[in-house]
């Protein structure tokens, strides 16, 4: 009975039981009860069985000592969980050692951690080299220096424009040289918008398409060879580039047309199938020169942009080192200095997460892991624990944390001596009820960490005990009431007879419960129903 009773005062103090599994509950530890403690006391000289009465008001008093159950704790204790994933590479400790705070107890595999701080320190180290320079000037070598860089950059920019400008050229020159003089013999008055394909194809919608595009491309022929002869190193070189790679793509895809029309073409008296051959395979050679024409240009454009991006680096340079530290420069370079310095801490403390440390000093309890193992984020590592200062948590309701106080006597399964040294100010949402914290003032040397324990709170003198609950609040012996199939009852005792009035059961508080309706606060009951039945006769004991 008394485990059904534990398990009954563990539920939380609004929590409504289903009329189900309550009746279940009750009944079963009725029945355990009665068959160690017996049914109610027969007299053997008249065979009637002994009751016990008592008043509402005097069963709802709360005086008596609160039983409940707690858990043996350590008053300093840390469960470690993994705040990384990864394998565990070596383990300082084994179970049972004694580790001190901040010790290592774990490691995991960080060759990575340790290269990206590595890298973060070098990029904190050169922005506070940068910073350095801003503040204090550069000396007269550093700016000889940056002189002679920037005039390398400007000459080598000059050099490069003057190879793109040769680059442009030439691929001008190769389209013109593959347009006219080895497609166009295929073509009659190709240079004439009464251009004519020279055979005959089974398909003459191509052949229109290519006699058309040729009408085109001899005006971007044209245009090509005006642009040609006005590129100077005050040009717009990129923008040049850009249109002669267009004009290149736009005569491969000609070229690509006409030897289709080509692969088509059926021969006759005045142009053999061999001569026809040697037009495919000549427009094949041409689309290749227009492929490595086209990655010509792309190299000539990359090379011209990091030219320009030099010297632009390069002039810059020198103009901050000549005219010396502006309060932009100063605040970019402290900026960046912070910057640095953040990437740096992320990166150690990165590489602090593959490291189990233990938070204070203590045991450990509890090893789970083993070298090589993959260990996921959040798992447990390890448990440390001082089990030299216990403590026991236990949690009541709201109604029973008003009749105990701080300081309050416990006594605790075992014969040990306690007390109450703090009551929880709000619930916990976890339990719904309020957690008390009890100091073992006795010896404790047979209490083990972890281990669940019976304790009895004193409450507070019954006149607090009353104050803190509703007047309207009635409360009786959970063994007062009787459970059936046909409902819940108390007994009144009439002329020796008992007598079994229904009543609603609410919250359990302690070893006792609420009855919500069926009884009022001047009625008197049997203060223990078991093994008694509706119109049995007995007998009231006075004492």
């Amino acid at each position: 009975m008394q485990s059904a009773l534990n398990y009954l005062r563990t539920m939380p103090r609004y929590y409504t039981i289903p009329a189900g599994v309550f009746i279940i509950v009750i009944c079963i530890a009725a029945y355990l009860h009665s068959r160690a403690a017996g049914t109610a006391s027969v007299d053997a000289a008249d065979g009637l069985s002994h009751v016990h009465i008592a008043s509402i008001a005097s069963l709802s008093s709360q005086s008596g000592p609160l039983p409940v159950t707690g858990k043996v704790t350590s008053l300093n204790e840390a469960t470690i969980l993994a705040q990384t994933s990864g394998e565990i590479v070596s383990l300082s400790h084994a179970l049972g050692d004694r580790v001190s705070a901040g010790g290592v107890i774990a490691q995991f595999e960080n060759s990575s951690q340790l290269a990206a701080v590595l890298q973060a320190q070098g990029a904190y180290d050169a922005a506070q080299a940068n910073l350095d320079k801003v503040l204090n000037g550069n000396r007269s070598e550093l700016v000889d220096i940056s002189q002679t860089t920037a005039a390398k950059a400007q000459t080598n920019l000059a050099q490069t424009k003057t190879s793109t400008i040769d680059t442009i050229r030439n691929a001008y020159g190769v389209n013109d040289d593959a347009i006219r003089s080895k497609l166009d013999v295929v073509f009659s008055n190709p240079r004439t918008t009464n251009v004519q394909f020279s055979m005959n194809t089974s398909n003459q919608s191509i052949v229109n398409k290519i006699t058309q595009e040729r009408v085109t491309v001899e005006a971007m022929l044209n245009a090509e060879a005006e642009r040609s002869q006005n590129l100077n190193a005050s040009s717009d070189l990129v923008a040049e580039l850009a249109q002669a790679a267009d004009d290149t793509r736009q005569f491969k895809s000609f070229a690509d047309d006409v030897a289709a029309a080509l692969n088509i073409a059926i021969a006759s008296q005045s142009i053999s199938q061999a001569t026809i051959s040697g037009y495919i395979a000549s427009a094949s050679a041409v689309r290749s020169s227009f492929s490595t024409s086209l990655s010509v240009l792309s190299a000539a454009s990359q090379a011209l942009t990091a030219a320009s991006a030099q010297a632009d680096v390069a002039s810059t340079q020198l103009q901050q080192d000549t005219s010396g530290s502006r309060p932009e420069d100063d605040a970019a370079a402290r900026a960046a200095l912070k910057q640095a310095q953040g990437a740096l801490n992320a990166a150690q403390a990165n590489l602090e997460k593959t490291i189990v440390r233990s938070p204070i000093s203590g045991t450990i309890v509890s090893l789970p892991v083993t070298r090589g193992d993959f260990v996921s984020s959040f798992a447990q590592v390890a448990e440390i624990s001082n089990p030299q200062a216990l403590q026991i948590k236990v949690y009541v309701t709201s109604d029973d944390a008003r009749t105990i106080a701080v300081g309050g006597a416990v006594a605790i399964e075992g014969g040990v001596t306690g007390v109450v040294t703090s009551i929880a100010p709000a619930i916990d949402p976890s339990t719904n009820k309020i957690q008390v914290g009890v100091g073992i003032t006795g010896d404790q040397g047979s209490l083990t960490d972890g281990e669940t324990v019976t304790v009895t709170i004193d409450r507070v003198n019954e006149k607090t005990a009353t104050a803190t609950k509703s007047s309207a609040a009635i409360l009786i012996p959970i063994v007062a009431a009787k459970i059936t199939p046909a409902g819940t009852f108390v007994f009144t005792v009439a002329s020796s007879t008992l007598i079994a009035e229904p009543v609603t059961l609410g919250a359990i508080l302690g070893d006792q419960i609420t009855v919500v309706s069926g009884l009022t606060s001047d009625a008197t009951i049997v203060t223990d129903a078991r093994g008694l039945s509706d119109g049995q006769s007995v007998v009231v004991d006075t004492q």
